[in-house]
């Protein structure tokens, strides 16, 4: 059985902390893009709307403002957002094929994923297509060490962007983009001067959702981690579920992000998680060229991947004994 095709419409998140780069890279964006069939959310904090002015000459009446912090105190004026682009789109007052969100440099992206995740209107008409944080070479290094928001906008990511490489060069560029692959190793790298990236490098790549095997090795040398979990299998994916959620439950803002396959006894099933939601969907038989095999990346703080490996082994399947009697 084939993969179903998703007809909902992308949401791209553009993040990144203070002064990285982010409305260099979208007005670049909505320039080598046809800008009148996207809509920008664009999350500003001061009351002048500078940005919100900037973008509206490429895609103009395209632009929907939100003042405050999008991931907290504006949240629900987010799926309010949301829920109008539902209203125009049905009424045939707008078309457009995709949506960029914009966050303020302080926001955490998992709280804006939420809004898509569920069972209500917005969560059936948007899809989360992939994070994308521009991470700024030369001041990343020091705001990692410094801001949880940016660790969590770094072990987030789908794609991470590095920018305004020319103020530090080539080795130092090399060791940032090692760093990073050290932290998340799921997330892939573009290296972009003055915001110019293919659109179809960072748009339209189901990055979110699409499971990325990587290597099997730890990784514990930023103040986040990330682990890699491997285990044959197979696994039940009821046993898998309760361990996650009791993980999840837990220890839900030690986790930024988790995803990979599960081996059950018929499928493949595809991991997705951020903080305390997750999900397991069941996807496509193995093929004959693939190895069945669990393979889990988990990103977070204070993760003991002893313990995490022996909680995944722990959920292996059990064969059912008959009774022969």
């Amino acid at each position: 059985m084939g993969e179903l095709h998703d007809t909902r419409l992308p949401v791209t998140v553009l993040t990144g902390f203070l002064g990285a780069g982010k409305t260099t890279l979208l007005r670049h964006l909505l320039r080598h893009i046809d800008a009148h069939r996207v809509v920008v959310v664009e999350n500003e904090f001061g009351a002048a709307r500078i940005d919100s002015e900037l973008l509206d000459e490429i895609a103009p009446g395209m632009v929907r403002t939100l003042i405050g912090c999008i991931c907290c105190t504006v949240k629900g004026d987010l799926r309010a957002t949301f829920r109008s682009l539902i209203e125009a789109r049905a009424a045939g007052t707008l078309d457009f094929d995709r949506v960029l969100i914009e966050t303020t440099g302080m926001a955490e992206p998992g709280a804006i994923v939420e809004t898509f995740c569920g069972e209500d209107d917005v969560a059936s008409a948007f899809r989360v297509d992939a994070i994308v944080t521009v991470v700024d070479a030369r001041n990343i290094p020091i705001d990692l060490v410094n801001s949880p928001t940016a660790q969590a906008q770094v072990a987030l990511a789908d794609v991470l962007v590095i920018s305004k490489g020319d103020l530090v060069g080539a080795p130092a560029v090399q060791a940032l983009s090692e760093r990073l692959a050290r932290a998340n190793p799921m997330a892939t790298q573009i290296v972009a001067l003055y915001g110019v990236v293919d659109p179809a490098h960072v748009l339209d790549i189901d990055a979110f959702s699409r499971p990325r095997v990587v290597p099997v090795q730890p990784h514990v040398h930023e103040d986040f981690t990330s682990v890699v979990l491997s285990d044959e299998g197979p696994h039940d994916k009821r046993r898998v579920r309760a361990w996650l959620a009791r993980l999840a439950r837990a220890r839900p803002y030690d986790l930024y992000r988790y995803k990979g396959l599960v081996n059950t006894p018929r499928r493949r099933v595809v991991l997705q998680g951020v903080h305390d939601l997750f999900t397991l969907e069941a996807s496509r038989p193995w093929r004959a060229d693939e190895v069945p095999r669990t393979t889990l990346v988990v990103i977070g703080v204070n993760l003991d991947r002893a313990a995490l490996q022996a909680e995944l082994e722990a959920a292996r399947w059990v064969c059912p004994v008959k009774d022969t009697r």
